[in-house]
């Protein structure tokens, strides 16, 4: 079992998505942030200020961005680096440009955050 990842907080911890489903993000371990019932649907919550939502999105850009330090990946290079099912991430990089099958390091980020940066 986890156990809350906010400081201070022993609790026992529910899985939650950083870049929500519904918003693109994807089931890989930098996606996850563990939090106690109280810190991940309470009033000091991502889910009820869009504060905490944020900087738990800016968080997981800049562990991407230090995962993916090189300047192109191939799409097996990405699925060994985040360990995401490969059928999911084809289907998810369908649509981000490529140059013979090499991913740019900010699209693939992109990509990996919903489509979006913070």
């Amino acid at each position: 079992m986890e156990i809350c990842e906010v400081k201070g907080c022993n609790q026992p911890g529910q899985r939650h998505h950083i870049v929500f489903r519904s918003q693109g993000g994807l089931d890989f371990k930098l996606n996850y942030k563990y939090l106690c019932p109280e810190h991940h649907t309470g009033n000091e919550s991502p889910h009820k200020k869009k504060e905490i939502d944020l900087r738990y999105k800016r968080e997981m850009q800049m562990e991407l961005l230090a995962l993916f330090f090189e300047d192109t990946y191939t799409l097996s290079q990405i699925i060994d680096l985040i360990g995401e099912d490969k059928k999911k991430l084809e289907k998810k990089f369908r649509k981000v440009p490529n140059v013979a099958g090499l991913y740019k390091r900010e699209d693939i980020v992109r990509a990996l955050m919903g489509d979006r940066t913070y």
